[in-house]
């Protein structure tokens, strides 16, 4: 049998005779000689060992390697052996009728309840339901012939453990002495009486000391005695108090049995006379004078009061010498003693022994400092007796009162209460010398507080010993790991580190009220080590172990076996044991995780023995792999170290795949029926498990049916489903290009194709979103099951619901079965396969959700790689996605689907698409409307359409807010029904029509409309549009209408505003402002064209422009080529910047003219620099201050440079002429002229309440010379550079002329007289209008003397009529 296989004991195949025939003799094993035997019978040449393998040395050795503390031969007679049939986890497959037949092999009937290569838990089928009840507490102990007895409060239960089905006939017997509720279980055995092979029951109460035996529990039920109390021998324990309890009791083979009591006595129990009649009676067993031979002699073990040693355990062994017993004891204090006892009762104590203070030292100096304070705190809890073969111990002859040596394994617990250790010893005692040969700390169990004292078993062969704990049973192996073949170990002798004996714990579930009760060693021939333990509330379980000392690769169970025994034993059933990873032994990550993937891999693949391919059920077989994908990943998080993501997301796929699949086969039933319920007909899903096994291959499975290949799929090519779904492109491609097969077909294979598609992708994605936290991915960032950032994605492999072919095949799937259905629905035949049309277009939209999801994960996936021609294809995804996802949205209209559509560009916030969906729709139905041929039914529907998709829209406007508003209004204010819409729009959606319009200033004129239509808001329209010209408007005369309406606007808000005049004011004074500013240009407009007025075009316009204007500039082409461009746009009336308007007015030539008569009209020669200072003013509080102290500066950097100071300088120092000419060379000049200008006609700008003010030379020195003064206005450097060329060349002109021609001298000299010719000018003008006042005056006089002159000639006085003439002369000289 192979290592990898656990055996169970009792596997031989028996005849049919020895398994009816209960008293069948037994074979006898070295030993047996005190056990009589019966008439020998003849016997088959067929015996019990005829199918078993043959047995190994050991044992063919005479008697075996451990007792267990019982005399050897004990219980006598084989064990039938039981056949261990494949696990099959799946329902059973009905198999059909054979021509031969053949008997099958009995099973044992027990429930595997964990199995791997080095041991198997079953759960035996015998145990009385009685017995399994829940709370149901009993004592528990195997007697002869596969008989188990328990003994509750007040029964006795017999029967064969070994039946495979539930004992129903069970012997049940009420107990003469029943406990009391609170009082400890009473004890029983199974007794071989003598000779006989009858099997007598031994029952002893613990708290009372009462003792009765039956001989025979057969012959007893059968003459109806047994319930007499004259059926059985009766007896009491000598000396037995009120305040003792009988904790153990422990089979002395003939010489009876040992009792343990509380009190610390040690009781010798014999059930015969010396003439073998029953009889009870007992004796103590005390300490007494110790002989001085042997090997024992040395040793000073005498004591008086043995109860007072605190007794842990008692064992028994059979001397060598025939009928010769020792019995053992154990205090808790690591002290033995020991009796001799033999056939006839009598008992001598032979020595005592002392061995905690080497135990503590030994195990001090195995543990670390910090923990050696442990070692001081050991209590010995239980041993057993290890009785060497005589190979083992030099064949020396035995002979009476010769010592035999003793070889203990010893189990004892060390540490504290709330951290308790527990270490088993073997030692070797011989003379007076202990010998500890190896010490095993138990590292898969650690206890705490504990209801019950642990146990100790060593069952046949020896090599596991078994730990038993009220929650767990503990395996350890006692024999050395096999290390000479090990290669490790020969290459390195003095630094190799011998393998950790095996250990393994098995737990019980919690919470389901189990706990174990007590174990027995099962007597086997075989090579297995197999215990039967009795568990509360499941009855019998029997524990078989291999020899893991013959391999070192066998030291421990590998991660995978222990992984796979917890989904499919723990998690896959209604398992009373517990696979939670406990104990101080873990697995490295790495070895848990490739453990989890191949477990994984091999369910899907169903490549696992715990996986049947006989299916008699493909829904019920792919429910079973899925919910042991679920346990594996549960199992996994749960009790090992965190797996990597990549390992995580592998699991994932995994159960996304099996999920899929399970649809995939609903959806499979539902074509197959749907087609025909007779006759099986082929579907789309047997044409792609058709193509999958042409080109992979499929594995067969044990069974012929017409669907084979499809269930073949299921069973094992869940790993290619990917290929399948891919392939559905392919498939719809080839219908496309199809003529022979009917439409009917054809459209009925588009159907079953969506239908397979979407059912497996959208549940492959649905299980991701709701799994996601179990598969410890957080669920937050995903989104309907694609991660949404894409450095999620970072270090993951490709996603298979998102690989390149999975891609292709959405892109191409959603749009070739809309094709389908538009073509064949115009068809004459179409109401044939109308159905099936129907559900191409209902599915539709699914398909095109599910596109959209694998882009986007594609898109995510691409973008997380650092290999460039994946970022490079997923910016290229990006981009077709885009358009992709338009056309899919659009066309659903075309099939009726524009609902769907919505609902989707809803889903992916597509305002763009939602918005021409929704206005095509809308438009639709009013086209609809305007036909008159329309009935009125259909009307009516048209107009409850419309109404809902006005409802609609303004849903939106709350759901989706100003992403929504600013799609629908662009849209809708795009066309030639612009007019329309905004009426609609401002009786449905009034409020985010006004958001809208006010979010963007593109969206002033508009706005202005509506904010004085609709929103009687004249504040609001005023300043927006003021806004709008000033910053959008780029001709002048709409800025000019623009800010005249803004103006007029504000004006109407004041009159019924109760704002404060001064804040009223200001909100109107930018329109004023920037009326300003137009008004410079419009000037500068009119200088400019009455210029050019006479040529031909444009080109001679400029040629015109800049002999007259650009002369001077030529010196400096930067600036010449700005003039220039400027220039153009202001005859082309565009609105220029301020920064613009101030180039053009600075850099311009200007003419001087003699006189006012010579200037001609619309001319503002002389005049530039003002009108730059005044335009400049107009803007400076909505300026920034250092962009205008930039330009301030520059205005009159340009006018300082403006002329030629060095000869005018020159001429003036040599006084070559007289200062007359001088001066009037120095009126021509810009600076005089400008300051003229600006104390004559604008002398506001110079008042307090201007930002304009003279700079002299000096102050202007480096204006504009640096990147950051014009990087606002010119970003590139070709073409800032040359402009910071031409402007630094400026400033040191001006700065040679600051400090060699002491121009800032000069200039203030120049002011003055300006201001002197001013005020010289205002004078004039005050005396000339003074005389215009005079002559006013004397003309209204003369008009008053002339009716005088007439009344003095009608008196006939020409006395006043000035004879003399001397009024007539002042007269004269007054005028």
């Amino acid at each position: 049998m192979s290592a990898s296989h656990t055996p169970e004991p009792g596997t031989e195949r028996t005849l049919r005779s020895s398994v009816r025939n209960p008293r069948r003799r037994q074979r006898q094993s070295d030993g047996d000689s005190l056990v009589a035997t019966a008439p020998r019978r003849k016997r088959s040449k067929l015996g019990e060992d005829t199918f078993t393998p043959r047995a190994n040395a050991e044992e063919t050795d005479a008697g075996s390697a451990v007792m267990n503390g019982h005399p050897r031969g004990s219980t006598g007679g084989g064990v039938r052996k039981e056949s261990t049939p494949m696990l099959d986890m799946e329902l059973p497959v009905r198999g059909g009728k054979k021509t031969v037949k053949h008997r099958a092999l009995k099973g044992d009937g027990a429930t595997v309840l964990t199995q791997n290569q080095m041991y198997s838990v079953k759960l035996l089928p015998s145990t009385p339901r009685e017995l399994r009840r829940e709370g149901v507490e009993y004592r528990g102990v195997l007697g002869a012939g596969h008989h188990a007895l328990a003994v509750t409060k007040t029964h006795a239960h017999v029967w064969d453990y070994s039946a495979h089905t539930t004992v129903s006939n069970a012997r049940v017997f009420d107990l003469p002495f029943p406990a009391r509720e609170g009082e400890a279980l009473p004890f029983g055995a199974l007794v071989i009486s003598g000779a006989s092979t009858d099997i007598g029951l031994l029952l002893l109460s613990a708290t009372t000391g009462k003792i009765v035996f039956y001989e025979s529990i057969d012959r007893a039920a059968s003459l109806g005695l047994f319930q007499e109390r004259n059926s059985g021998v009766e007896g009491t324990i000598s000396g037995f108090s009120s305040g003792e309890n009988v904790i153990d009791i422990v089979s002395a083979d003939h010489a009876g049995f040992i009792l343990t009591l509380s009190s610390g006595r040690i009781v010798q129990l014999t059930l015969r006379d010396a003439q073998g009649k029953a009889r009870i009676f007992t004796q103590p067993l005390r300490p007494g004078d110790a002989g001085s031979g042997g090997i024992f002699g040395s040793i000073k073990g005498l004591w008086s009061g043995a109860w007072k040693k605190g007794v842990t355990a008692v064992r028994t062994r059979a001397l060598d010498q025939r009928g010769q017993m020792q019995a053992i004891a154990l205090t808790e204090r690591c002290e033995l003693q020991i009796w001799d006892l033999d056939w006839s009762g009598r008992h001598e104590y032979r020595s005592s022994m002392d061995f905690r203070e080497v135990m503590v030292q030994e195990l001090k100096s195995l543990e670390s400092a910090e923990m050696q304070g442990c070692a001081e705190s050991i209590t010995a809890l239980d041993f057993v007796i290890v009785d060497k073969p005589a190979s083992v111990r030099g064949h020396e002859v035995a002979t009476l009162g010769a010592e035999q040596p003793l070889s203990i394994w010893l189990l004892f617990k060390m540490g504290y209460t709330d951290a308790q250790d527990y270490v088993l010893a073997e030692l070797s005692l011989a003379g007076d010398m202990v010998n500890i040969e190896r010490t095993l700390k138990l590292e898969s169990y650690h206890g705490g507080a504990i209801t019950q004292k642990p146990s100790l078993l060593l069952p046949k062969p020896g090599h596991t010993a078994l730990v038993i704990f009220d929650d767990a049973l503990v395996l350890v192996a006692t024999t050395e790991a096999g290390t000479s073949d090990d290669p490790n170990a020969q290459l390195h002798d003095a630094s190799y580190i011998e393998p950790h004996s095996f250990e393994d714990a098995v737990y019980l579930r919690s919470g389901r009220d189990l706990a174990l009760l007590g174990a027995c060693v099962e007597d086997t021939r075989s090579a297995h080590a197999s215990s039967i333990a009795f568990i509360k509330g499941a009855g019998l379980v029997r524990l078989s172990a291999t020899d893991p000392s013959g391999d070192v690769e066998r030291s421990r169970i590998p991660a995978k076996s222990k992984i796979e025994q917890a989904i499919f034993y723990g998690a896959m059933q209604d398992n009373i044991l517990d696979f939670g990873q406990k104990g101080d032994y873990s697995y490295a990550a790495e070895e848990v995780e490739e453990a989890a993937l191949n477990i994984s891999d091999e369910i899907l693949r169903s490549d696992t023995s715990f996986i049947s391919t006989k299916i008699t059920s493909i829904e019920a077989h792919l429910d079973y792999r899925a919910r042991a994908l679920g346990a594996l990943v549960t199992h996994v998080r749960q009790n090992y170290p965190a797996l990597s993501r990549s390992a995580m997301w592998q699991l994932l796929w995994d159960a996304e795949k099996v999920a899929a699949a399970q649809q995939m086969w609903k959806a499979f039933e539902e074509h197959k029926g749907a087609v025909s319920k007779v006759k099986r007909k082929a579907t789309v899903l047997d044409e792609l498990c058709g193509q999958l096994e042409e080109h992979h291959g499929l594995e067969t499975l044990d069974e012929t049916r017409e669907d084979d290949l499809v269930r073949r799929f299921f069973v094992k090519g869940l790993s290619r489903i990917d290929y399948v779904l891919s392939h559905i492109r392919g498939l719809l491609e080839q219908l496309q290009q199809n003529q022979t097969e009917t439409p009917e077909k054809i459209v009925r294979y588009v159907a079953e194709a969506d239908d397979l598609w979407s059912k497996a992708l959208d549940t492959a994605i649905t299980f991701r979103t709701e799994n996601a936290a179990a598969y410890n991915i957080a669920p937050e960032l995903s989104q309907d099951g694609v991660l949404g950032d894409a450095a999620d994605y970072s270090d993951l492999p490709e996603f298979w619901t998102s690989s390149r072919d999975m891609l292709k095949a959405s892109r191409h799937i959603a749009t070739l079965s809309r094709e389908f259905a538009k073509h064949y629905f115009e068809q004459e035949d179409a109401h044939n396969f109308a159905q099936h049309i129907n559900q191409i277009t209902v599915c539709n939209p699914g398909l095109i959700q599910l596109c959209c999801l694998i882009y986007k994960e594609r898109i995510n996936w691409l973008s997380a790689r650092a290999d460039q021609k994946d970022q490079s294809e997923a910016r290229t995804l990006r981009t077709n996605f885009e358009a992709e996802r338009y056309d899919q949205f659009r066309a659903l209209a075309g099939i009726g689907r524009a609902n769907e559509g919505m609902q989707l560009a809803e889903r992916y916030w597509d305002m763009q698409t939602l918005t021409e969906l929704v206005v095509g729709e809308s438009q639709y139905y009013v086209d609809e409307l305007a036909n008159s041929n329309l009935q009125e039914e259909q009307r009516t529907i048209c107009v409850d359409l419309l109404r809902g998709i006005t409802d609609r829209i303004s849903k939106y406007f709350g759901k989706f807010g100003d992403d929504w508003a600013n799609a629908f209004f662009d849209e809708a204010f795009s066309g030639s029904r612009a007019g329309l819409m905004l009426d609609e729009a401002q009786t449905h959606w009034k409020e985010p029509l006004t958001r809208y319009l006010r979010a963007e200033p593109a969206r002033a004129k508009i706005c202005w409309v509506n904010d004085v239509s609709a929103a009687k808001d004249f504040a609001h329209a005023g300043v927006v549009l003021a806004e709008a010209a000033a910053e959008q408007e780029t001709r002048l005369w709409a800025r000019k209408v623009e800010l005249s309406m803004s103006k007029l606007a504000l004006m109407a808000a004041q009159e019924g505003s109760r704002q404060p005049a001064a804040d009223a004011r200001a909100v109107a004074a930018r329109p004023e402002r920037e009326l300003k500013l137009v008004g410079v240009q419009e000037k500068l407009y009119r200088h400019l064209r009455s210029e050019v007025m006479g040529a031909l075009d444009r080109e001679a316009e400029m040629e015109i422009a800049m002999q007259r204007f650009g002369l001077k500039s030529k010196k400096s082409a930067a600036l010449q080529q700005l003039l220039e461009t400027e220039i153009e746009r202001v005859l082309d009336s565009q609105a220029l910047s301020i920064e613009e308007l101030v180039d053009v007015l600075t850099l311009m030539d200007s003419s001087v003219y003699s006189t006012e008569a010579e200037t001609p009209s619309m001319n503002i020669d002389g005049s530039e620099f003002l009108l730059a200072l005044q335009a400049l003013d107009a803007v400076a509080p909505i300026m920034e201050q250092r962009r205008f102290e930039t330009l301030l500066q520059l205005i009159w950097k340009r006018c300082y440079v403006h002329d030629d100071w060095v000869s005018l300088m020159t001429t003036q120092a040599k006084k070559v002429r007289p200062d007359a000419d001088v001066k009037s060379l120095l009126i021509q000049t810009a600076p005089w002229r400008t300051f003229y200008a600006l104390h004559k006609s604008q002398p506001s700008l110079l008042s307090d309440d201007s930002n304009i003010r003279v700079l002299s030379p000096a102050e202007c020195l480096g204006a504009a010379c640096k990147p950051a003064d014009l990087a606002y206005r010119f970003s590139e450097a070709d073409l800032l550079d040359p402009i910071l060329h031409d402007n630094k060349i400026q400033d040191e002109l001006l700065a040679g002329f600051v400090a060699d021609r002491k121009l800032n001298e000069w200039m203030r000299d120049c002011e003055d007289d300006a201001k002197r010719s001013v005020a010289e000018y205002l004078d004039d003008t005050a005396n000339l209008r003074e005389k215009e006042r005079e002559l006013e005056d004397s003309e209204e006089k003369r008009e008053e003397w002339q009716p005088g002159k007439r009344n003095g000639k009608a008196n006939g006085n020409g006395h006043l009529n000035g004879v003399n003439g001397v009024a007539q002369d002042e007269d004269v000289a007054m005028a």
